[in-house]
């Protein structure tokens, strides 16, 4: 009820934004698409194609518990052996786009995916768990490609300035969700199944619904988003994601004729995970009163999050490399109240490369 609620009103407030008038929409200017970070944000005329290329780097630095910072003894000190203190992924997402018709657009997505989570172990437990060197931390790593995302994009509106269309799509499990990690433990450091934060994809098929407005005034230009994703059914690790709904509003400004300079502000809400992971460890075989790792757990997961973020666009609209695009993004978040006891995003960086013709 939250999720159609919050999408209803945002929806609404993109949809009257279109009877603005005073400048005629032009495709072939740096800010005609929205921030890198934004996915399908434009549609295409007919028998037109564009390929991008995206890299992005998270990085997530320290445990959360609601709006608050947590440090390992603070997690310790909730009965778990294991916490997460650091995090990265590296993704990397070829798109392709393709217009039949003017009425709809084609787009597919494919990532891939390379992660890597830093650990602190309990002190008096690293003993117990084959770690006699004295180290109490360790790493765990996983790449390989991703969920494929498939998505119809159809205009539902165009006016003298302003475009607005729908997005209908769905994320199908191509990401394998049963990468092992060196893991220390009884028997020594083996690879062991990892939690749902170290696996490349979802294990669901996934529907991505969604609405976009662009404006365009003579020298800037504004527009918003708002999208979900709706995991339909378990994986066959017997857990459920969850569901997500993101709103993002940006505006911009040419600077050139072939540069813009873009501030955008992003909210995300994810409901917690479903179900139980399998081939998990959930109790240490020395301490049945003791937890293992927090990301084993459903309720460390879920919350809601607010980003930040400052974008520059490059367009080349004349020569013979007219049409290719260079986007960059950073983003931070400014608000966080997470389930649980999670890893904190600390930045989003994001640069691509468009081509369309």
């Amino acid at each position: 009820m939250k999720s159609t609620l919050i999408t209803t009103t945002v929806a609404a407030a993109i949809l009257s934004t279109t009877q603005l008038v005073g400048h005629e929409y032009e495709s072939a200017r740096p800010d005609s698409h929205a921030p890198i970070q934004v996915m399908s944000d434009h549609t295409h005329q007919k028998g037109e194609w564009m390929v991008s290329l995206r890299a992005m780097r998270m990085d997530m630095d320290g445990m959360r518990s609601g709006e608050d910072n947590q440090s390992s003894q603070d997690v310790f000190a909730a009965n778990y052996t294991v916490t997460p203190t650091r995090m990265t992924m590296d993704m990397t997402m070829l798109g392709v786009m393709y217009a039949p018709s003017d009425s709809v657009t084609f787009m597919a997505m494919i990532p891939q995916i390379e992660t890597k989570m830093d650990h602190e172990i309990f002190g008096m437990a690293a003993p117990l768990i084959a770690l006699n060197d004295g180290s109490t931390t360790f790493q765990t790593r996983s790449s390989g490609l991703g969920d494929l995302k498939l998505a119809a994009l159809t205009p539902i509106r165009k006016t003298e300035n302003s475009r607005a269309h729908v997005t209908l799509g769905f994320s199908l499990p191509t990401g394998s969700i049963g990468e092992k990690g060196i893991i220390p433990g009884p028997g020594g450091r083996i690879a062991r199944q990892m939690p749902a934060p170290m696996q490349l994809g979802s294990g669901t098929v996934d529907f991505t619904p969604g609405i976009t407005i662009s404006t365009q005034m003579e020298t800037w230009s504004y527009g918003a988003q708002a999208n979900g994703r709706i995991r339909l059914g378990k994986n066959h690790h017997n857990y459920r994601l969850g569901h997500t709904l993101q709103a993002t509003s940006w505006v911009a400004t040419k600077v050139s004729s072939n540069v813009s300079l873009s501030g955008r502000l992003a909210y995300q809400y994810t409901e917690g995970l479903s179900g139980t992971q399998s081939d998990l460890s959930f109790t240490p075989p020395f301490a049945q009163t003791r937890r293992t790792v927090t990301t084993a757990f459903s309720e460390n997961y879920g919350g809601q999050r607010v980003d930040a973020a400052i974008g520059l666009n490059y367009y080349v609209n004349s020569g013979d490399l007219s049409g290719n695009r260079i986007a960059l993004e950073y983003s931070i978040p400014i608000h966080e109240d997470l389930k649980g006891y999670q890893l904190s995003v600390d930045s989003v960086a994001t640069l691509g490369w468009q081509f369309a013709w």
